[in-house]
């Protein structure tokens, strides 16, 4: 526990310590303290009794249990260059990289989160056994077997948790092997459990409204991997708020499409009656979605300091937005932008993705003359659009679709920051060779295991990623990535994750890739 940390629960441990828990998070402190999801793990895991849990992150420099003596060491793993930060964990802590090295002296390594339930199989060897899906449900059921049986052997552990549901472990994992993906449900709201001015959002009390997306945009994560999309039931949400409140006057509402809760304006409304009472009270939600925006929802973000939003567009053209199956229209956007002006907003920052299956420049100047005609009819509101680069993810539809090489990516890039200028507006883009480092880890399997590891070695900058490619290419070490990053993929090809059972079958996604695609 730092001296600025609040913990806003009560473990309340009455057994002696059994198992001794590292919750980590693969980089510095005050990025971890602003992860919910990595928070919510350690509540749990903390809460188990008989267990003594402890959180590290990249930039620790003591601990209060002794690397030795850590039974499980669990990592939390939200986007795939979170790699570096674990291995630079291990090998801090003389921990060997790869499960088939770790001794029984070693603690057995636990991994979680969005990448590794998308597809785990990259790093699927760094880990002794992994969660597919939401940890709530069976958390505690995996750790108290751990801790009851804490004096036998890895592999006796091992056998014992394989077989509760969500549960994957790397080395038992045959050809015919399977793995269900677990939802938990939302009767119980997901919120900061422990607050700290030295985060990345200082002091701010999180609280997680829903869980997924309705919308089932074709490159979306977020849309397959947490399905059912659940809600946080009213009741939970707003006593919630009230905890929040008791500690700071900072409420972050978290989820995909917060504007799709059914009750939402009632939310708003239970918020817009606390800052008549607390004149400083600041919330913030991450996005929101056009055709989604309520009065209601303006006039609480505004009563409660917020000077811009952010909105997803993705695609410029409504053409292509029908491509990636944002159902969104020009009218939808500028009838938002009005009711910013009217409630008060100085700006919007507008998110775009280029390379999406189907793009041509067309669809790409769309989107200026979107922003140009926003800038000429809303006179003195800022538009500030941002962009990245399409990445095919595992488990959408879009997992099938090819990416632009490099080259065009960044072509296209530059033509955007030349034309936006032309108009006035400051566009920012992101880097395509990063994006595809996160295309090839997101479509790759165990095959990149021993690149990865040398990547690290080398340093994970940009130009290892290359150096490495090409000496492994030279070898044979290693085979294509750049179709891995790039091509299409057979809708016949066996893929390496499809050994996880999903809601969104793969017979459901190819059939929705098929439909999609068939609409450009």
């Amino acid at each position: 526990m730092q001296l600025n940390e609040k913990y806003l629960y009560n473990p309340q441990k009455t057994s002696e310590i059994k198992l001794n828990v590292w919750c980590a998070f693969p980089a510095v402190y005050n990025f971890g303290m602003s992860a919910l999801g990595y928070l919510k793990i350690f509540q749990l895991i903390d809460c188990i009794d008989g267990i003594y849990a402890e959180r590290i992150f990249t930039d620790t420099d003591k601990t209060q249990i002794k690397s030795s003596d850590v039974d499980i060491l669990s990592f939390s793993f939200s986007f795939e260059l979170d790699y570096l930060g674990i291995l630079k964990i291990l090998e801090k802590y003389q921990i060997p990289f790869l499960a088939e090295e770790r001794e029984e002296k070693h603690p057995l390594i636990y991994g979680g989160g969005p990448v590794l339930s998308a597809n785990p199989e990259p790093f699927a060897r760094f880990f002794d056994f992994i969660m597919i899906g939401d940890a709530e449900p069976h958390i505690n059921e995996v750790f108290e077997i751990l801790r009851d049986n804490a004096d036998k052997t890895k592999q006796e552990k091992l056998k014992l948790i394989s077989n509760i549901e969500g549960v994957y472990v790397p080395q038992f994992k045959t050809e015919n092997y399977k793995v269900k993906k677990v939802s938990a449900d939302l009767n119980l709201c997901v919120a900061t459990p422990i607050l700290t001015p030295d985060s990345f959002f200082s002091n701010t009390f999180i609280i997680e409204v829903e869980r997924g997306c309705p919308q089932k945009c074709g490159f979306c994560l977020t849309s397959y991997i947490n399905t059912p999309v659940r809600f946080c039931p009213y009741e939970q949400i707003i006593e919630q708020i009230e905890l929040g409140l008791k500690y700071t006057h900072k409420i972050a509402l978290l989820g995909a499409l917060i504007c799709s809760h059914p009750r939402i304006d009632d939310i708003c409304e239970y918020i817009i009656k606390k800052a008549d009472e607390i004149s400083d009270l600041e919330v913030s939600v991450s996005s929101l979605r056009a055709d989604y925006v309520s009065d209601k929802t303006l006039e609480m973000l505004r009563k409660c300091g917020q000077k811009t939003a952010t909105i997803a567009l993705e695609a410029g053209s409504e053409r292509l937005r029908n491509v990636i199956n944002k159902k969104l229209k020009r009218e939808d956007i500028l009838s938002v932008i009005e009711k910013m002006m009217k409630f008060g907003f100085s700006g919007v920052k507008i998110y775009g993705i280029i390379g999406l299956p189907t793009e041509t420049y067309e669809d790409i100047d769309a989107f200026i003359e979107l922003c140009k005609e926003i800038k000429q009819k809303f006179k003195g509101f800022n538009v500030t659009p941002g962009f990245s680069t399409f990445i095919p993810k595992a488990q959408t539809p879009f997992q099938y679709a090819p990416r632009e090489e490099i080259s065009v990516l960044e072509k296209k890039n530059e033509y955007i920051k030349k034309q936006f200028a032309k108009i006035g507006i400051k566009a920012r883009t992101g880097s395509a060779k990063w994006d595809y480092i996160q295309a090839v880890l997101s479509r790759g399997g165990q095959e990149l295991t021993p690149y990865l590891i040398e990547v690290y070695k080398q340093g994970g900058a940009l130009g290892a990623f290359k150096s490495v490619y090409k000496e492994y290419k030279k070898s044979a070490k290693l085979s294509d990535i750049d179709k891995t990053a790039q091509s299409e993929i057979s809708l016949n090809e066996e893929l390496p994750w499809e050994f996880i059972e999903y809601p969104s079958s793969k017979e459901f996604l190819k059939s929705e890739y098929k439909r999609l695609i068939s609409k450009a």
